[in-house]
């Protein structure tokens, strides 16, 4: 799937069959386990920003897919929830071992 979106200096095209797929979610078929899911990506490209997005999809007849660009602390916590975290970023698993203890944002403030 692709979706192009605009950003400050010019456009960036975010396709499913190039990007880096971070997160793949299970798949089955239509009417049962798996039918839904959702993936993460990540848009890489020289001079642009990366992109981090959720593509939303569906193997029910009728229902759309829908990629929707989200920041990298979202794509952490996507990944933080499924019990993963962006290799990437290997300072960023404090954020992990504190959740697992109750801390969040709110008591660091």
């Amino acid at each position: 799937m692709k979706r192009s979106i605009t950003y400050d200096e010019g456009r960036i095209v975010l396709d499913t069959d190039r990007d880096i797929c971070i997160y793949y979610a299970p798949r089955g078929r239509p009417g049962g386990a798996y039918a839904r899911g959702k993936d993460l990506y990540l848009h890489e490209e020289d001079g642009v920003p990366d992109v981090y997005y959720i593509h939303s999809w569906s193997m029910e007849p009728g229902e759309d897919e829908q990629l929707q660009a989200v920041s990298i602390v979202s794509a952490e916590e996507f990944l933080e929830i499924r019990g993963l975290m962006l290799a990437a970023y290997p300072e960023k698993a404090g954020s992990l071992a504190l959740r697992s203890y109750g801390y969040g944002i709110a008591e660091e403030i």
